[in-house]
């Protein structure tokens, strides 16, 4: 199971990844595919996750919302949103101030605890199957990895890859440790960073910006 000491630099690995130096308490717009809104340190989306949605109406209940503003809400951004915000300026000043009001603070938090268990799940199978063929990974790996989680979802050719069978073109790992170099190998192999390479680069910035909190602080 991922060790609880890494779980800092987990977090803090995805919140630069995701939004940087912005807060987490207001709603953003990726402009991307299928993503609605998003908000929190993990980006809940209100488009395709029924958490972030469920969260996002507790939080406008919760600040006293009168009902139709909050259905209106909901119903325009519970959808792909590649123009940015859909929301009227009023609205928009409205469920942001419902977000950063202490309430919606404890709701978002929450949101991001459970999604922060959603990536450890799925870190965790990764650790298995990588000690199914008798190696360990990096701590510095599982930030890429749980960067990569947060993006995708489900690692399922991650963990064929790390337990052994080529995937993406690329070998899976030999000796005892899983390292930087050859996740770096696997997801630049992937066909979202070929065709976003600044992407990439950003993601490892991120990973550089979180790993002075990992346990003994390894270098990258």
């Amino acid at each position: 199971m991922v060790d609880s000491a890494v779980l800092p630099a987990i977090c803090e690995a995805i919140k630069q990844n995701e939004i940087g130096d912005d807060s987490p308490y207001c709603l953003s717009y990726a402009r991307l595919g299928a993503s609605g809104a998003s908000f929190g340190i993990f980006q809940g989306d209100t488009n395709v996750n029924h958490t972030a949605r469920a969260v996002l109406m507790k939080v406008l209940q919760d600040a006293g919302c009168p009902p139709d503003a909050a259905t209106r809400i909901l119903a325009a951004v519970s959808q792909a949103c590649p123009s940015g915000n859909p929301l009227s300026p009023e609205d928009t000043v409205l469920v942001n101030n419902a977000l950063a009001s202490p309430a919606g603070r404890a709701d978002v938090d929450q949101m991001d605890q459970t999604l922060l268990e959603v990536v450890t799940s799925e870190l965790d199978t990764c650790i298995s199957a990588a000690a199914s063929v008798n190696q360990t990974i990096d701590p510095v790996v599982l930030l890429y990895i749980a960067l990569w989680v947060n993006m995708t979802g489900t690692p399922t050719t991650l963990n064929e890859w790390l337990a052994g069978t080529t995937e993406v073109g690329v070998a899976p790992p030999i000796g005892p440790v899983v390292s930087k170099a050859n996740i770096e190998s696997y997801l630049q192999a992937n066909t979202y960073f070929r065709l976003h390479p600044r992407n990439f680069v950003h993601m490892q910035d991120s990973v550089s910006a979180a790993v002075g909190l990992l346990p003994q602080s390894p270098v990258v």
